[in-house]
């Protein structure tokens, strides 16, 4: 279920430090920096910021967004599992961005090669007739390895 992020900032903050230095980071930031989202205590009207809980209120995961309301578009995604293979993640997740896909022109996220995200957005833009684009080898990792960076579209 998806609540206001403000009800459990102080819980986001520590489950994203908990991933500092890890690769599940590289594939939020899309680098090698770590990153927690600025939860607003109160967001404006574009900003839209979620904790992701489970049945019992358990904080599982974040969503955020942004809403263009003038050129109708959600973009800029950040999306976290704090509990690896729950898929109440997925699934809230999805509902949201069925809701989006109805409601406005165009939904636009991004994502890392190698993220196991990518098989569920692989589904859902074919679902939507949407499109994905490949940056080749556009991010490297603290290894060294090299990632795609995919972009995912749908305009309606």
């Amino acid at each position: 279920m998806l609540v206001p992020a403000i009800l459990y900032k102080e819980q986001i903050v520590k489950e994203f430090q908990k991933y500092f230095y890890t690769t599940d980071m590289l594939y939020e930031t899309g680098n090698n920096g770590n990153w927690i989202p600025e939860i607003a205590n109160c967001p404006e009207e574009w900003q839209f910021q979620y904790a992701i809980v489970d049945k019992n209120q358990k904080l599982i995961g974040y969503l955020g967004y942004v809403i263009d309301w003038y050129v109708s578009k959600a973009y800029n995604f950040g999306l976290f599992s704090f509990e690896r293979g729950n898929l109440q993640v997925p699934n809230d997740v999805f509902e949201k961005l069925e809701e989006l896909v109805s409601t406005l022109h165009r939904v636009e996220w991004r994502a890392v090669g190698g993220n196991p995200a990518c098989r569920g957005y692989d589904n859902f833009i074919k679902k939507h007739d949407g499109n994905k684009h490949i940056l080749k080898d556009a991010i490297k990792d603290k290894d060294g390895n090299y990632h795609d960076d995919i972009i995912y579209e749908i305009v309606n």
